[in-house]
């Protein structure tokens, strides 16, 4: 075929237009990246994106959430740090981020006590919170408290052998008090026998399974702090002394039955013990929506309820059909049914009521309580178990009614490190250190001695 000037000219238009159009898709790709990024993540456990319940709290905040990173350039975690707030802005409009070079701005740093380079400002409707060691976790648990309007007092009764939350016996709370306070719970003790009342400020009371029985006095505060519509959370075990809280189960209509929940399961996964209540399947429940492990009960209780209509009862945590209510020996072999007095599964270990309540000013509020048949499940001990630290936070926003706030654990990273095998190693060497030198060896010697025929 013949070329002459106006083939030539031709093809020059037909370029110049294919490069301007080419030029004009890369911009409108560019344009659309920005206006509408889509991000993959491709970590085993999503781990460089939000967690599924961070997204759920950041989804909640209503006003502008000012995030301030008081990090200088020379500060290695600064790109990791812009990056996870990247993450929470890419979610929420709402949420404002502006990174600072502290030593710009001294007159902020005096403002808001700023000690460590890399310390995290989040200001959200006049209230501020500071994060020093940044991570997901903290940063969520972090506007957890800034979302929570007012403070929520926690009461723990003491003086008749109950759990402590400030004791660090195995027995006791202090770790998940702990946790509690990191997310803007106050947390305070009461002694019946020093006061005529229950404080009015109480969101939550907490009976945790007392040893001693209860003064006529005290039973009669607490069930007047029950008729004026006051919020509790009781943890009971077959330990627990019953002279007295007799009253307040026939008040709530509540029975627990004789005996210690039995789970085979527990030695089928390597428990030595039967009487620990293995949880991996939970009845539906605000509580209980988004846990996804099991839970584990040591010396668990069963419970029922036989209260009135104005009660609304939910059960949202229950034991294996396999299980039973062992009322014997707990050494040896045990039957299921090997006494009269022995219930089968499944079982109720947790539940909550709720009933509608007027105030003094004739308002319409909810009263909560929930009534769990374990107190060790939350304990020093055995809070780090599956999904107890998590069951245990949520019992507290539910009956707050807090309910739209969740317990951030921060999730492992299982994909850290790569784990190969002998064989593994071995087929990598030889790739790499004889079969792809050679490769390329014998690759050259056929173009030499090819070019050297020509």
């Amino acid at each position: 075929m013949k070329v002459d000037a106006r083939v030539r000219l031709q093809l020059r238009i037909q370029s110049g237009v294919f490069l301007i159009l080419f030029i004009a898709l890369l911009g409108i790709i560019a344009w659309l990246s920005q206006r509408y990024p889509v991000t993959v993540d491709m970590s085993v456990n999503q781990r460089n994106s939000l967690s599924e319940e961070s997204r759920r709290l950041v989804e909640t905040i209503e006003f502008p959430l000012q995030v301030t990173l008081f990090a200088s350039p020379i500060n290695e975690s600064k790109p990791i740090l812009e990056t996870l707030f990247e993450r929470y802005q890419r979610l929420q409009p709402n949420i404002e981020f502006e990174s600072l070079n502290p030593d710009l701005h001294p007159d902020l740093l005096r403002q808001h006590d700023i000690r460590f380079d890399g310390e995290v400002l989040l200001e959200y409707q006049g209230r501020s919170e500071k994060v020093s060691r940044v991570s997901e976790a903290n940063i969520s648990s972090a506007i957890q408290r800034l979302l929570r309007q007012g403070e929520r007092w926690l009461v723990f009764l003491e003086g008749h052998g109950e759990r402590h939350p400030y004791r660090e016996a195995n027995h006791d709370y202090s770790l998940l008090a702990t946790q509690l306070a990191s997310k803007g719970y106050t947390i305070e003790t009461l002694n019946l026998t020093q006061v005529s009342s229950i404080p009015e400020n109480t969101d939550v009371l907490v009976l945790a399974s007392p040893k001693v029985p209860l003064l006529a006095g005290e039973i009669e505060i607490l069930r007047g702090y029950l008729d004026q519509g006051g919020n509790l959370l009781w943890f009971a075990d077959p330990e627990q002394a019953v002279d007295g809280l007799d009253l307040l189960e026939d008040d709530i209509g509540i029975e627990f039955l004789a005996g210690v929940i039995v789970d085979p399961n527990g030695q089928l996964l390597g428990l030595e013990r039967a009487d620990f209540a293995l949880i991996g399947e939970y009845p539906r429940h605000p509580i209980t929506q988004n846990l996804g492990s099991l839970s584990l009960f040591p010396e668990a209780q069963a419970l029922e309820f036989h209260g009135d209509e104005s009660w609304q009862m939910q059960v949202f945590l229950r034991s294996d059909e396999r299980s039973w209510t062992e009322t014997g020996d707990m050494r040896g072999e045990l039957l299921n049914g090997d006494n009269e007095d022995e219930n089968s599964g499944p079982l109720n270990i947790g539940l909550t009521l709720a009933r509608s309540q007027h105030n003094n000013v004739s308002q319409l509020f909810e009263q909560r309580l929930v009534i769990v048949g374990d107190a060790d499940f939350v304990s020093n001990r055995y809070l780090g178990n599956g999904s107890n630290l998590e069951i245990g936070v949520n019992l507290m926003n539910w009956l707050s009614h807090d309910d739209r706030l969740i317990a951030i654990s921060p999730r492992p990273a299982p994909d850290t490190r790569l784990e190969l095998s002998q064989t593994e190693q071995l087929v990598i060497a030889l790739f790499f250190l004889l079969f792809l030198p050679f490769a390329l060896l014998g690759s050259g010697l056929r173009i030499w001695l090819k070019r050297r025929k020509r």
